[in-house]
């Protein structure tokens, strides 16, 4: 039996949230074409056989120009510690930049996989251009994917679970998030939020969700 954390960290939209809902199969994190969607890092989890993986999402990694944006980083990178293996995610439609490089410089690299998101979306050409620019990074594997269309996905899924450490599931097997309803459906209010507003407004939108005394889910924007 194996059980261990994974974390995964990048730049902002390089799809981490998505990439997160193709490996548990389920979504359990919200999605948007803006930046900074994630805020605090959320739990994941894949189990197939004898084999757990808990993924930690993580805010996109920025330079911070705000108090804010600390708080970001330093969520995120407080993922990668005391976690048994990281997925630096990168957009592979997008040549790799000091952005992902100062990411990079963030993990231990020897216990890092590095997946090429969006690869769908990505010619020949740039994936063989990713992959030798990323190839510098020395990290323990590369992995070409697309969260969108699941091509690669499985094996993604295969290698991460061989890469766990033994030893007993953390959490029930059935289990896919440790989000309770009342939070995600507070999140899922945020998320249509997000998509229907514009320029800073969505990010200074917060919502909470609530349990009446009738059982209604009441949600405070």
């Amino acid at each position: 039996m194996r059980s261990g954390f994974v974390s995964l960290v990048g730049r902002p939209n390089v799809g981490k949230s998505t990439l997160l809902n193709a490996l548990v199969g389920r979504k359990v994190s919200i999605v948007s074409n803006k930046p900074q969607t994630t805020r605090t890092a959320i739990r994941g989890i894949l189990t197939s056989g004898e084999s757990q993986a808990v993924f930690v999402d993580t805010p996109g990694l920025h330079k911070a120009v705000s108090a804010l944006g600390e708080k970001i980083n330093a969520t995120a990178l407080g993922s990668t510690k005391d976690v048994d293996v990281t997925c630096l995610v990168i957009d592979a439609t997008q040549p790799i930049g000091k952005g992902d490089e100062w990411v990079a410089s963030q993990v231990d690299m020897a216990r890092c996989v590095v997946v090429l998101n969006k690869a769908d979306r990505a010619s020949r050409e740039q994936m063989l251009a990713q992959l030798t620019r990323a190839s510098k990074f020395n990290a323990e594997s590369y992995f070409p994917v697309s969260a969108v269309t699941g091509d690669g996905i499985d094996a993604l899924k295969a290698h991460l679970l061989e890469l766990m450490p033994e030893g007993e599931f953390l959490y029930p097997p059935e289990m896919v998030s440790e989000t309770d309803d009342v939070t995600w459906v507070a999140e899922l209010v945020r998320e249509v939020l997000l998509e229907r507003t514009d320029e800073e407004l969505p990010y200074s939108i917060a919502t909470r969700a609530t349990v009446s005394d009738d059982g209604a889910v009441v949600c405070e924007i």
